[in-house]
């Protein structure tokens, strides 16, 4: 009963952000998948992955580097 109600919520949020449309021309009940909107999205997703990533690699990066130290030599 879990796996249904599990494949139902996933049928209606895929349709609630458009992925998938549900119709019944002539009768004959029919699902679509607008494969160029899934596309498009997990592009977006994708590119904005990569840019988190970059993100949290350059603040790991700016915490790990020591303060920088004057390094001018002292004369007696």
């Amino acid at each position: 009963m879990r796996v249904f109600i599990v494949i139902v919520l996933l049928l209606l949020i895929l349709g609630l952000v458009g992925w998938i449309q549900f119709s019944s021309p002539d009768g004959n009940p029919t699902i679509r998948v607008d494969t160029g909107k899934v596309k498009e999205d997990t592009a977006v997703i994708v590119e904005k992955s990569k840019q988190a990533v970059d993100h949290a690699a350059e603040t790991i990066d700016a915490s790990n580097d020591p303060d920088p130290v004057d390094q001018t030599p002292i004369e007696p």
